[in-house]
Formats: C-alpha cells, structure tokens, sequence
C-alpha cells in the first residue's frame, strides 16, 4: 500500500479511538520507525480535535533514531544501523517522506528508548498488576508505554512534556505477538537475540 494509503488507514483507526472518547487526550506516545503511523495518527488527531489535539511524543529505539536526527536536524535524515532493535517493526533508518512532513509540522517531542526497557514493559502488559486485563504485544507495540513509564519517573522529562496525575494519554500497541520465540524468550526472562 502506498504511504497515504497507510496513513489513511490509521485515521479509521483514529476516529474510532476518538468516538469512544468524552474529551481528547492530552498527549500521544507514539512508535516511530519511517514516521507512517505516527503521522497518520498525529493527522487524524488534529482533523478530529483541532486546536485540542494531544501533544504527539514520538518514540524510537537508540538503535534505530532517524526520526529524532531528522529532528535534531529539522530535515529528514537517514542513519545507519549497527545493530538491529529488538523493536523490529522500529528498526528504520530512513523516514517516510510524506510522514516526515507532517511530523516536521506537528511534533516536537522525540524521545529515544534503549533495549533494555522493552522486555519488562511487554511483561507488564502480559502480567498486569491487580485486575487489569492481559495483553500480548509485540516488542514494537510497547514503545510509547516504555516511554511513557520512563518520563513519569523522571520528574523534569515528565515536567518538560508536560506530563502530570491530570493527563489523559493515549497509547497505541501497534502489534501483537509478531514473533512467538521471542516473546517466549522474554517472558522467560531470557535475553533475545
């Protein structure tokens, strides 16, 4: 599918998240990888709400940032992977032109998230606490809780997003359990290779 085609994909996604919604979010995490879906969403979001919409954060991992560079940058740029993430679907080097020109408008925050924090944020889900509902999602789909977990136990991250006990944010798991052996590995608490 083309890239418009994808990201107006998302916006179907969108208008049902927003349906089922009394007032918008105040921030959206989002996975990076080329840019699609957090620029489909960011798009939709501003269609949807307006001037209300939610402060889009973008997540990337360390390994595979070309989302943050082209930030830094504020031209689209591509980097090189050394190593792969354990974020598969976010291991891109190269953001999608027409993504990037919505988030050059749109978002301003671009966060990076190491490996390390992925594994317990996918057993977080898998074993909430208390009575909260099981979900299995992929290594990719986890990114902006991770990030999200991260800025709230950094009071000056959580502070410069904009973050408090009042927020309302919205996630999105982008994916479900993509690769058994690896979510076994991390269930296990095994290092996936």
């Amino acid at each position: 599918m083309p890239p418009r085609d994808v990201m107006s994909g998302y916006g179907v996604m969108v208008q049902e998240i927003c349906n089922a919604l009394d007032q918008p979010p105040t921030h959206v995490f989002l996975q990076g990888g080329v840019g699609d879906l957090a620029a489909g969403v960011i798009a939709a979001l501003r269609q949807y709400w307006g001037g209300a919409s939610p402060r889009p954060i973008i997540v990337e991992p360390e390994l595979a940032a070309c989302l943050f560079e082209s930030a830094k940058t504020g031209a689209a740029k591509k980097v090189d992977i050394a190593e792969e993430a354990l974020m598969a679907g976010l291991s891109c080097g190269e953001p999608s032109g027409l993504a990037w020109e919505i988030l050059s408008e749109e978002a301003t925050y671009y966060l990076t998230i190491p490996e390390e924090m992925v594994a317990p944020t996918v057993r977080l889900l898998a074993k909430p606490l208390a009575n909260e509902a099981a979900v299995q999602a992929g290594e990719s789909a986890v990114a902006g809780l991770a990030a999200l977990i991260a800025a709230m136990e950094d009071p000056s991250l959580a502070e410069k997003l904009g973050l408090s006990s009042t927020s309302r944010v919205l996630l999105i798991g982008s994916e479900g359990v993509t690769d058994a052996e690896i979510f076994s590995m991390i269930m296990e608490g095994l290092e996936a290779a």
